[in-house]
């Protein structure tokens, strides 16, 4: 028995927790494939693959209407993540806030411009009604959590904040601190999965979607960051 799942690079890592939990219990075998939707969507296309997960709805939206490859009744949400500030460890710049990377000359910003974090620095900037300003402060796009978590590394000096998923300081907190944004310019996005119609055994992956709604499942996805809602 096995499982074939393709995934968007950070969400891969608590699913594959998740993922090593079911295999134990059940005996069963998953192949991950984490990457972009780009990197992976034309094998998916193909026939390929059991489960798809991604880390925003939109992503799912594109995966069920325009390419109608998942079985809509299957979506289920995973956890959520939050829009922090990400700066260098330590704090150097002492940075508390959207305002300081709004008016400070000496802050030099990173953000993600695609995937799950699309649009991520702008909602949080407009809320503040900041978006000129902090625009001017952008000096470098990454085009995924990953490619922006790498882009952040090799930065250093250069770089000095980031608008971020909170997931980061749990996942690299070695590289990073998190400055929590105040509830009102807080953004949400969910982490969802889905059986993909391509499936070759139906009833054991709905088995492994129930899985990842169980405390199990939702405590892996804590320990890594994502908030799981208490209802």
């Amino acid at each position: 028995m096995s499982i074939k799942v393709f995934s968007t690079g950070l969400p891969a890592i608590p699913l594959r927790g998740a993922a090593n939990v079911f295999e134990e219990k059940y005996g069963v075998k998953f192949e991950i494939v984490a990457g972009p939707v780009e990197q992976w969507l034309s094998n998916v296309l193909a026939g390929d693959g059991d489960v798809v997960c991604v880390g925003a709805e939109y992503m799912m939206d594109d995966l069920q209407e325009e390419h109608g490859l998942i079985m809509p009744d299957t979506r289920t949400t995973v956890g959520y993540r939050r829009s922090v500030i990400i700066v260098r460890k330590g704090n150097p710049k002492g940075i508390r806030g959207v305002e300081d990377l709004a008016e400070r000359d000496d802050i030099k910003i990173l953000i993600c411009r695609g995937a799950c974090q699309r649009g991520l620095w702008d909602d949080v900037a407009s809320k503040a009604m900041l978006t000129d300003r902090i625009r001017k402060k952008i000096v470098e796009y990454g085009t995924g959590c990953l490619d922006t978590y790498q882009r952040w590394r090799r930065s250093v000096g250069r770089i000095d904040a980031a608008i971020a998923w909170n997931v980061y300081g749990n996942v690299w907190p070695n590289d990073c601190d998190v400055v929590e944004l105040p509830k009102d310019l807080q953004v949400y996005r969910s982490t969802n999965v889905a059986v993909l119609k391509s499936t070759r055994d139906e009833k054991l992956t709905r088995a492994f979607i129930d899985f990842l709604k169980t405390e199990e499942s939702k405590n892996i996805y804590e320990k890594f960051g994502w908030i799981i809602p208490k209802h």
